[in-house]
């Protein structure tokens, strides 16, 4: 069974008992149960935002610019004419250039957000300042430093969305158990008030589980007949 089938059967459940108008049950713990896991369900089974994945492979690229643009600048800075600027561009570019250069070969993704600390971090000590100054660089410092920073910060939003996003099997029975929870308790409910009403609720619930064949706790599926072909399952429309 689809996920989005067992969260259908779910919402149903709830919207039926609302409408019963029951509040014994509505107020119930395990009603209240029920539409927080149904809850937490529905979010771990959206689908991909293929544009926030986007978003965060182009600041991937757009950090790494940032990095190039400040790498290359020192490097050409050491060149100078310029005694004094070429002896800072001396002292900032051993930093920059300590892990071997542009790129990072083949490193994976995640490890170019330490690399790319590492170097802020260093060149943000105090007796980077003047060098830094001197360079007229510290735009591009904290141009790499932001860039940084708002990777990480997106990166991680999307992997937080994306840690709940695709139910586990612990999730799936967590769903299902809450259904199972609630059904029990409308029919305890009804063998302590069998009132038409409260036996029509239950015929209710179960008819919404049954609808899509969902195994749910006490109820078992019964093949109907008919008078000219008595082998023939009954089937009904998903709605």
């Amino acid at each position: 069974m689809r996920s989005e089938t067992l969260a259908t059967v779910a919402m149903r459940v709830i919207e039926t008992i609302l409408k019963s108008l029951i509040q014994e049950l509505i107020n119930s713990l395990l009603f209240t149960q029920l539409t927080e896991v149904t809850d937490r369900f529905r979010k771990a089974i959206l689908p991909a935002d293929k544009e926030e994945k986007a978003a965060v492979a182009e600041m991937f690229q757009s950090r790494k610019q940032s990095f190039n643009n400040f790498f290359n600048v020192v490097k050409g800075l050491k060149g100078s004419k310029d005694a004094a600027v070429k002896a800072a561009a001396l002292q900032v570019f051993p930093v920059l250039n300590m892990y071997g250069g542009l790129g990072f070969g083949s490193l994976s993704k995640t490890a170019h957000t330490q690399r790319y600390t590492t170097i802020v971090e260093t060149l943000k000590l105090a007796e980077y300042t003047e060098a830094i100054a001197k360079l007229n660089v510290g735009d591009f410092l904290t141009e790499l430093a932001e860039a940084n920073t708002a990777y990480e910060t997106m990166y991680q939003a999307m992997g937080n969305v994306n840690s709940v996003r695709i139910p586990s099997h612990e999730m799936r029975t967590e769903m299902n158990n809450a259904l199972k929870l609630m059904t029990d308790e409308v029919r305890i409910f009804v063998r302590k008030y069998p009132t038409e009403a409260n036996i029509e609720l239950l015929r209710n619930v179960e008819q919404r589980i049954a609808e899509v064949y969902v195994p749910a706790p006490g109820y078992t599926k019964k093949d109907k007949t008919t008078t000219t072909d008595t082998n023939q399952d009954s089937t009904t429309e998903v709605i």
